[in-house]
C-alpha cells in the first residue's frame, strides 16, 4: 500500500543509486535505453542502448536523431 512508502528513505536511495551509477546499471540490466547529458558534449542528447553502446544526437519530430 502506498501509505506504507517511506517517500524520503526511497528519495535518498534512489539518489545513492543514481550517483554510484548503480541505478544506470539496473536500467540497462532490464533492457532501458537511457537518454542524458554527456558532459563533454553539452550540446547533445546521449543514448546509451541496452548493450552499453553510445550514441550523441538530437531529438527531431520527437525521434532520436544520430548525429555523431
Amino acid at each position: 500500500m502506498i501509505d506504507d512508502i517511506d517517500i524520503m528513505a526511497l528519495s535518498e536511495e534512489v539518489e545513492r543509486d543514481s550517483q554510484s551509477g548503480k541505478l544506470k546499471h539496473e536500467l540497462l540490466v532490464q533492457g532501458n535505453t537511457l537518454y542524458g547529458i554527456n558532459k563533454a558534449y553539452p550540446d547533445y542528447i546521449e543514448r546509451i542502448t541496452p548493450d552499453g553502446h553510445r550514441t550523441l544526437g538530437h531529438l527531431k519530430n520527437g525521434e532520436f536523431e544520430v548525429e555523431l
